[in-house]
């Protein structure tokens, strides 16, 4: 499918249609809110985009969906959006306490798993997430020999994950667990809201570009000819633009 680009006449009628307080502001958060690092530990929301947010979380519904655990993702945000939904879609604010223990406790053992049989792969990192377990090789030097070697690890795990690739990682989570595209749906239902915008960079989240029959304008951060969504931004920093003219707009409404 080819997209638009948003900030040409057809991408900015097309927004604008969209931009009103009864619509849902979603976004992805890694290389979307904030820009992708090699160092996933060091990632960080610029300051004006932050502060953009934070105002546009004043005048609409905003919710933040992304594959990082919540705890982490709020440390990056440092800011509180209604709603924010971490490990791929499966982690919510009312199981900050309680998290699904099933989904824990394979996520657990692959965790240990996959350290048993990638521990001596240089470049390669596994990060466990509570409800997801997510494979990075950024920093492998061969890092089509490490992808190899990571999916020959997981092909070996009991049971066998959902899995879902990204830009230089690899994310496995149970089979029944949410995915992006059903947490936005849910996120809708909750607040009562038909519409929503998502802006969105990675293969995770093709699952909400992808939605059937879900009134969702796609916003995909980058060109992509492979992706769903019908809308792109030409770079993550063009997103602080797109957000500034949004809150004009809202603000217009008061």
């Amino acid at each position: 499918m080819n997209a638009t680009y948003v900030l040409s006449q057809k991408g900015v009628e097309a927004l604008a249609r969209y931009v009103a307080p009864d619509t849902l502001f979603a976004f992805d958060l890694d290389g979307t809110l904030a820009p992708i690092v090699e160092d996933y530990s060091a990632a960080t929301i610029e300051e004006p985009v932050r502060i953009t947010l934070k105002r546009l979380t004043k005048l609409a519904t905003v919710a933040v969906i992304t594959g990082r655990s919540r705890q982490d993702a709020m440390t990056i945000l440092a800011l509180q959006p209604q709603l924010l939904v971490g490990n791929h879609g499966a982690e919510w604010p009312d199981q900050e306490e309680n998290l699904n223990c099933r989904h824990a406790t394979i996520c657990q053992k692959w965790h240990e798993c996959l350290h048993s049989m990638l521990h001596q792969e240089q470049g390669v990192e596994i990060e466990f997430k509570g409800e997801s377990v997510t494979l990075h090789y950024r920093k492998a030097a061969d890092a089509e020999n490490a992808l190899t070697r990571i999916y020959a690890a997981i092909e070996k795990l009991d049971p066998a994950p959902r899995i879902i690739g990204g830009k230089f990682v690899v994310n496995v989570l149970p089979m029944e667990a949410f995915t992006k595209g059903a947490a936005l749906v849910a996120a809708m239902e909750m607040f009562g809201l038909k519409r929503a915008i998502f802006f969105g960079d990675d293969v995770t989240d093709e699952e909400v570009f992808r939605l059937q029959n879900v009134d969702v304008l796609g916003i995909h951060i980058g060109m992509d000819n492979q992706t769903a969504a019908p809308y792109y931004l030409k770079k993550q920093s063009e997103l602080l633009g797109v957000l500034n003219s949004t809150v004009a707009v809202l603000e217009s409404h008061c």
